[in-house]
């Protein structure tokens, strides 16, 4: 077996991580293609994985429209995969993004991750219609593609975050001087992915009314894509990469226009706020919101109900207690998808043929 992974995000690092290194654990050919992502090349280089940066300089073209980017690096990142997998010999293609058009192509299968509805995100039509098969959450609906998928009873966010693979370091606490107080993070996207287009979510007038409610509950960590404002920036997180999982376990809320860390917070034990406009629209977060109460979505016209809940929260000291709880009833109902991960990357027949 010769297993091409590519990824474009943080979050499919984490996703495939444990099943990857029990792969290569046991003699499995892994190869791992990457784009420059935020903090991905920082997290492979850490795991210690021979990998190939295909897009060094990263998929942003600064001062043109974002579909207008998308568009010019949509056809550079087919011409360099095209290039990498040229005169190699692989069995399966894994991926959430254009490496299924290559396996079409070259009649190699591929098994495509998502957790999003196809009607929040369109412009992944060509993407799933070219994939052999999609790995995806039973609650997610993909609409025509509904065949294509290998349901899983779980969350992504469990396959790294599950008490099983992952204990938080209470050594992070001294690191950050917040021994002895609550703490509230902030995290902040910067929005120019394409599915962000025409999307909204904390600004920064926003983000300085945030601070401002918490002060008086505790310190304030913002974790920041964009640059921050120069009067907000000595509340700026700074830590390594591999440690942002800690910093949000021992935290007391967690409030983001990002939907992976928003997510990541909730199965933590993290009472976790999204603010985007995608809130109502991804079955994932609503179960997270409405079946398991880990978590609260508010869209950009409901900011005023959100500092009413965030209050609420704030005053509550007995928040971890509570979603504790909350926490186990949920892990007591999930799979672990590391598992059946595993099952189909030693067995595709099995699975991608069926």
């Amino acid at each position: 077996m010769r297993i091409l992974f590519f990824f474009v995000h943080p979050a499919k690092y984490h996703l495939f991580k444990h099943t990857i290194n029990r792969l290569l654990k046991e003699g499995y050919s892994v190869e791992i293609a990457i784009i420059s992502k935020d903090v991905l090349e920082d997290l492979i280089r850490q795991e210690g994985w021979k990998y190939t940066n295909i897009f060094p300089e990263g998929r942003r073209i600064k001062n043109i429209p974002i579909l207008i980017s998308t568009s010019i690096n949509f056809i550079k990142t087919l011409w360099r995969l095209w290039v990498y997998t040229n005169n190699k010999k692989f069995d399966l293609f894994v991926t959430d993004d254009c490496l299924t058009i290559i396996g079409k192509i070259k009649k190699i299968p591929s098994l495509m991750f998502t957790d999003n509805e196809l009607s929040t995100i369109p412009e992944s039509s060509l993407l799933l219609h070219t994939s052999t098969k999609i790995l995806a959450p039973a609650c997610v609906l993909l609409g025509k593609y509904e065949e294509k998928k290998i349901p899983f009873n779980g969350y992504k966010e469990l396959t790294y975050l599950h008490p099983n693979y992952y204990k938080p370091n209470p050594a992070i606490l001294k690191k950050i001087k917040a021994e002895n107080s609550r703490y509230f993070v902030l995290r902040v996207v910067s929005m120019t992915a394409s599915h962000d287009r025409g999307i909204k979510g904390i600004t920064d007038s926003y983000l300085e009314q945030l601070v401002d409610l918490l002060k008086p509950y505790g310190k304030i960590f913002i974790s920041s894509e964009r640059k921050l404002p120069e009067h907000l920036k000595k509340h700026e997180l700074k830590i390594e990469s591999k440690e942002i999982f800690d910093v949000i376990s021992y935290a007391d809320l967690f409030i983001s226009d990002s939907g992976t860390m928003s997510s990541e917070a909730a199965v933590l034990g993290t009472p976790s706020i999204m603010f985007h406009d995608f809130i109502g629209r991804l079955k994932v977060m609503e179960e997270k919101e409405k079946k398991y109460g880990l978590m609260f979505g508010y869209r950009p016209d409901q900011f005023a109900e959100m500092v009413k809940k965030i209050k609420e929260l704030a005053e509550n000291n007995n928040l971890r207690e509570e979603w504790m709880i909350k926490k186990m009833k949920m892990l007591d109902e999930k799979e672990d998808l590391n598992k059946l991960m595993y099952s189909i990357f030693t067995n595709p027949d099995k699975f991608l043929h069926a």
